[in-house]
């Protein structure tokens, strides 16, 4: 009886140790992963040096799953050296496959990136803020003396849809420039850190000098509004006028509860889902990861997966049960991740420019359309800020307002560049404007 009681107990005792022991090598292959990701991005945030992030990261994971194998045996009461070297041998083969097959999944996989096509249409200023800056120009006869600037939004994503609006534009006699930011399109790249509000802005100015323009007149579209805004701020006396369509939020601080409509907010967490390579790379970026994630993704599969993300996006979800129409690939070519990361990242940090911009007199157009995915109130406060302004709405747009509907916002742009009487009747109310 006691040797049987002896025996059952000791059977229990093993299978527990054999239980456990079988748990710490998978937790040695969940630890190694978890160690060489922490070593990966912290090294290549640190060094910018994918070779010996790499390097370092596999050497964590071999130490960290060899250390838990040996335990694993000893728990097992094995002392059989063929027995701790299986051991040790699966753990390291099972975490270094996961490790490079997720590594690589992640920042190694190439993407599509579309760049904007070569064309004879395009030029481009050497500027001496070390920028080189492609641009398309769009004229007939020209009467007027304030060059035109189409300022892109994004960050980072020029347009090839404005062709329509310019020419609009260029047959009330303005000289159009639809001009690629710096870091995207068939402009320069930079070295990303110097993505910033004040380079965008300076690049403007220093567009405007090589124009020998007095003063110019500036259309911004989503973050191009944003952009204008702070070109604004910054020289008050060098714009005619200026015109913003579907402009983004003029300050970091705005909107503390976000700037999108439930539709629009709805639409992006979603595609974030959907795009989860993308969303691990962006929010890594976001949370401070930004060296660590352009060290370890090359430019074109990085620029691939925000092309991507883009063309999912719904650009007419403010308007409940509005299903936008994939984009083609060419609707997204040359669209750059990291300027459109690090820009933003310095916006958070700008000035505020509405103190500022409370004393502009210069005469401002702003569009709003129905369908746009930003929420009215980020609109209105560019009506409400500048004291010179006039909003119009447009019926049935969504974010790319100006590409959504080029004849309609041309001509009213048009008419309010000239001083000619408005297609349709401003809005003063506050509230929005489909709702009322």
């Amino acid at each position: 009886m006691t040797n049987g009681i002896s025996t059952a107990d000791s059977f229990r005792v093993g299978r527990l140790r054999m239980t456990f022991a079988w748990l710490i090598a998978g937790a040695a292959v969940f630890t190694a992963i978890l160690l060489y990701f922490a070593v990966l991005l912290i090294t290549a945030q640190t060094t910018e040096n994918a070779v010996l992030s790499y390097v370092l990261a596999t050497l964590t994971a071999l130490v960290c799953a060899t250390g838990f194998a040996r335990l694993s045996v000893r728990l097992r009461g094995d002392h059989r050296r063929s027995r701790r070297r299986l051991t040790e041998g699966i753990c390291l083969t099972i975490s270094l496959l996961l490790a490079a097959g997720l590594s690589w999944a992640w920042f190694g996989a190439p993407t599509t990136s579309t760049p904007l096509p070569d064309s004879p249409a395009v030029q481009h200023w050497d500027l001496p803020t070390g920028s080189r800056i492609g641009y398309v120009r769009t004229a007939g006869k020209v009467t007027h003396p304030e060059p035109v600037l189409l300022v892109h939004g994004g960050p980072g994503a020029p347009t090839n849809a404005s062709d329509e609006f310019a020419g609009r534009l260029a047959a009330a006699g303005f000289a159009v420039y639809a001009y690629q930011q710096v870091g995207a399109g068939q402009s320069s790249r930079l070295d990303p850190e110097e993505y910033t509000i004040a380079r965008h802005v300076a690049d403007l100015e220093a567009i405007r000098q090589k124009l020998a323009a007095p003063k110019m007149v500036l259309i911004g579209s989503s973050w191009g509004g944003q952009l204008t805004a702070q070109y604004l701020a910054t020289h008050p006396d060098n714009v005619a006028k200026a015109v913003v369509a579907s402009p983004g939020a003029m300050s970091s601080d705005s909107f503390t509860d976000g700037s999108l409509t439930p539709n629009g907010k709805s639409d992006q967490t979603g595609q974030f889902a959907r795009h989860t390579r993308f969303a691990a790379t962006y929010f890594l970026a976001q949370l401070g990861g930004f060296r660590a994630a352009r060290t370890l993704m090359p430019t074109d599969t990085a620029d691939g997966l925000y092309q991507q993300f883009v063309r999912s996006l719904n650009m007419s979800s403010g308007c409940p049960g509005v299903a936008e129409a994939a984009r083609s690939i060419d609707a997204t070519a040359g669209h750059s991740l990291w300027v459109n990361i690090a820009t933003l990242a310095s916006a958070s940090k700008a000035t505020d420019p509405r103190s500022a911009l409370r004393h502009n007199r210069t005469p401002v157009l702003v569009l709003r359309a129905q369908c746009d995915y930003l929420r009215w109130e980020v609109t209105r406060e560019y009506r409400d800020t500048f004291a010179q302004s006039t909003m119009l709405t447009i019926d049935d747009a969504g974010h790319t307002v100006l590409a959504d509907k080029p004849g309609e916002t041309g001509t009213a742009v048009a008419a309010f560049l000239t001083g000619e009487a408005l297609p349709t009747k401003p809005y003063t109310a506050a509230e929005e404007p489909w709702q009322r």
